[in-house]
């Protein structure tokens, strides 16, 4: 029992120090933040944010110092102000959550620093020290940690979304342009059929249109079953593409492959979106590009992977297509690059082009 008096004492002394000087832990974080380059204190509004989180966390942190959890093992309530809202807002903003962590420990230093430089000589022992700063630092990370989870929930739902979209596109595919062709087919059949019996000269050609109509979709449902099965690149990337432009590519469009480095420093979720993404600009360039050529180049080391799509089309002017967009495909590319905490570069200008460039950091990049 008198262990725990002394620990009580060493928190308790910590969380008055902490209460009297709140504004000068604040001073500190900022500071610390600052030295940092944390965008996170670059605009108004986040800085706001984080005045308001830290407060939320501080005044946590004083209630469990003050509050010390007795020997027989009652729990502690934690408090209700926490950031959930916070992480979703994060996320919403396109900000890492190795941001968050980053905070968190600016915080834990910045109290820490704070409770040290203010406490009675006699309460700044090795071990009341260290008691101390567990303390700060297990209240200001469980904080931190209902953060990330909300940004993590955030992220996974815009995933999911993404997914839905994608789906949806197959759905719009196959009613738009398979079941119109089978449409046509069958009309044309019908037309054969009255045709050979009234104006037997009218007939064939009617045939001809059911044949070329249905072997357009067939070569649709074909190419709708290949993106399917793709969509996990399980085979891997460079072999997904390649099956993908013969599917997708005329023969009279001149495409290149090229992908560099280990796949396996991607994760399967980023592999698997990377292939989504460049799929789209392909599809692009395919369709609205009017291209001679296309190149495509993947290139992947330990700290990043970055990937191009380059055509000689008739472009368009970003500005333009940023104000007024004309379609889904360059949106899903900016938000599949944004929910991998990527970079999207659109160069492109009429009748000269266009270049698609994402950079993704990968995981051991990101300390």
């Amino acid at each position: 029992m008198v262990e725990y008096d002394v620990l009580a004492s060493h928190l308790g002394a910590a969380a008055e120090v902490l209460d009297v000087h709140f504004e000068e832990v604040l001073e500190v974080y900022e500071e610390q933040l600052l030295a940092m380059g944390s965008t996170l204190v670059a605009e108004a509004e986040t800085h706001e944010q984080l005045r308001v989180q830290a407060h939320c966390v501080l005044k946590e942190v004083t209630k469990r110092l003050g509050t010390v959890e007795a020997p027989s093992g009652i729990q502690q309530q934690r408090g209700n102000q926490l950031p959930e809202t916070l992480g979703a807002s994060k996320a919403r903003r396109d900000l890492q959550a190795r941001e968050s962590l980053e905070v968190g420990v600016a915080l834990s230093n910045a109290a820490l620093s704070v409770v040290v430089d203010n406490l009675p000589q006699s309460l700044t022992s090795g071990r009341g020290t260290a008691t101390i700063a567990s303390a700060i630092h297990t209240s200001v990370m469980e904080h931190v940690a209902r953060g990330v989870v909300a940004y993590t929930d955030f992220l996974l739902g815009k995933i999911r979304e993404a997914h839905v979209d994608e789906r949806r596109r197959i759905s719009r595919e196959l009613h738009d342009e398979v079941a119109h062709s089978i449409m046509v087919a069958f009309r044309s059949l019908e037309l054969y059929e009255l045709y050979s019996a009234t104006a037997p000269s009218k007939a064939p050609p009617k045939l001809e249109v059911a044949k070329r109509t249905v072997q357009e979709a067939l070569e649709l449902t074909r190419n709708l079953s290949r993106e399917l099965r793709n969509f996990s690149v399980t085979e891997g990337l460079e072999m997904a593409l390649s099956e993908l432009l013969c599917t997708s590519v005329s023969p009279g469009v001149r495409a290149s492959i090229s992908v560099e480095g280990d796949e396996l420093l991607l994760t399967s979720q980023a592999r698997d979106e990377l292939f989504l993404i460049l799929r789209e600009g392909i599809r692009n360039a395919v369709t609205h590009s009017r291209a001679s050529t296309i190149a495509i180049e993947v290139n992947i080391n330990k700290n990043w992977a970055r990937s191009t799509i380059e055509d000689n089309g008739r472009g368009f002017e970003p500005a333009k297509e940023a104000a007024h967009p004309s379609g889904a495909g360059l949106a899903s590319i900016r938000e599949r690059t944004s929910l991998l905490g990527g970079t999207l570069n659109l160069r492109s200008e009429p009748d000269k082009g266009t270049k698609i460039e994402v950079f993704l950091p990968l995981p051991r990049s990101r300390r």
